[in-house]
């Protein structure tokens, strides 16, 4: 799904009244992620605190240092070293993963 797709599922689903439009539901929308990416750049994972953001039912999203490990490059074989770095996992939620499992 794109981001102009989800712009307009979100725009007809809610069914909100005549003044609000797509560009409004864009700018709830782009603040949102902005928020969240803002929140992870800032937020620090310690020993004892791993930022995340849970929406219920949808899922986790954590903060994750990863470690400067060995590997292998894939067109050639050889081995090279992959820096450490941060990214963000995902934990689906209960209800989210019971409506992917849910039988026709």
């Amino acid at each position: 799904m794109t981001k102009q797709e989800l712009i307009d599922r979100v725009y007809r689903r809610v069914g909100i009244d005549q003044g609000l439009t797509k560009k409004a539901v864009r700018e709830v929308i782009d603040g949102l992620f902005s928020e969240l990416g803002d929140y992870f750049v800032k937020a620090r994972v310690t020993k004892n605190a791993t930022p995340k953001f849970t929406y219920p039912g949808f899922g986790t999203f954590t903060k994750k240092k990863r470690a400067a490990r060995n590997g292998r490059n894939p067109r050639n074989g050889e081995a090279m070293q992959i820096p450490a770095n941060t990214t963000v996992g995902f934990a689906v939620g209960s209800d989210l993963k019971e409506l992917m499992n849910r039988r026709k």
